[in-house]
């Protein structure tokens, strides 16, 4: 059942706007927390979690749009590096998986687990190491045993954070609240 917050936001695109973006306020403060470096090609971050709850919140093609939109600003806020067009999409298509599985579906153990597995799957092994085989031009067997490494060590705790946030009654109760 819909709260009456929920009809207002379906008839006032203002305050729709205003929800996402607060969604990509709290994704770019969430990316702005150190990530755990394995070599200079995985990384351990919480950044899943601003995707999960912005899937849960939005939806799969909103949530793909603020994944594409927050790794855009993250670029521009931390003024370096490279940009490269494979990472928005691999943080979109993240968006897009994470809702498509998890918005307005009750988030069981096993939801929970396979959308993290694919997530980690599709995203993180398949197409972050294509962009860090097409950026640097390293063999997959060079870097592929640290990915691999350290998406077997991020998988269980990914779905275990997740699964537990994503069934916290305050957490629940924010959802139920200023879902879209």
């Amino acid at each position: 059942m819909k709260t009456n917050y929920q009809n207002q936001s379906k008839m006032n695109p203002a305050l729709s706007l205003t929800i996402i973006a607060m969604v990509i306020a709290f994704r770019l403060a969430l990316s702005y927390i150190p990530s755990f470096k394995f070599g200079s090609y995985a990384e351990i971050g919480v950044g899943f979690i601003g995707a999960a709850l912005a899937a849960v919140l939005l939806g799969p093609w909103r949530a793909a749009g603020v994944g594409a939109v927050v790794d855009i600003l993250s670029f521009f806020l931390t003024g370096g590096g490279l940009f490269f067009p494979g990472y928005t999409l691999s943080a979109a298509l993240g968006g897009l998986l994470y809702g498509l599985m998890l918005y307005k579906k009750e988030p069981s153990f096993l939801r929970v687990l396979v959308t993290v597995s694919l997530v980690t799957l599709i995203i993180n092994l398949g197409l972050g190491s294509l962009w860090i085989h097409l950026l640097y031009g390293k063999a997959f067997e060079v870097f592929m045993g640290v990915r691999i490494i350290k998406n077997l060590i991020s998988w269980p705790i990914n779905t275990l954070v997740l699964y537990l946030l994503l069934n916290n009654d305050n957490v629940k109760r924010i959802i139920n609240k200023y879902r879209l």
